[in-house]
């Protein structure tokens, strides 16, 4: 028997992301209810039925580059608004680091508690320091003030 993949399998399988374990369950059973599992394990691994090794190469590293697109955009946007003629200055990204430290690790937290120091004192940081913290803002907090 051989396996014929359809549109109502892709779904099933696209479903598996749900973020809803009883949607994911719902989904497992309804997969070994209208499909042959072995089959379909076998036609993922088969070179011609499923993606080779050079495929998911390719996918990781489509993925991996969105990914790296992804955050260097976010980081010139960023920059943009950071830069003395945008709308952010460094005060405004310490201070706000500070109120969201929570979603900081926790090894940061004293490099920001210091940073929203010198915003209180209206000191500046060292370029190193002001890299750092923007660094850690976009990584971190997405780089915008909410």
């Amino acid at each position: 028997m051989s396996f014929v993949a359809n549109k109502k399998t892709a779904d099933l399988v696209r479903r598996l992301l749900s973020s809803s374990d009883g949607e994911i369950l719902a989904v497992v059973y309804a997969l070994r209810r209208t499909t042959d599992l072995h089959e379909l394990a076998d036609h993922i691994e088969k070179p011609n039925g499923g993606l080779t090794d050079v495929d998911k190469e390719k996918i990781r590293a489509g993925m991996k580059q969105e990914r790296a697109d992804g955050y260097a955009e976010g980081v010139r946007a960023a920059e943009a608004r950071f830069r003395p003629d945008g709308t952010l200055e460094f005060s405004e990204v310490a201070l706000f680091a500070e109120r969201q430290i929570n979603r900081i690790p926790p090894d940061k937290h004293e490099f920001i508690r210091k940073m929203a120091l010198y915003a209180r004192q209206q000191l500046e940081p060292s370029p190193k320091q002001g890299k750092f913290l923007f660094d850690l803002f976009v990584q971190y907090l997405g780089g915008r003030i909410t």
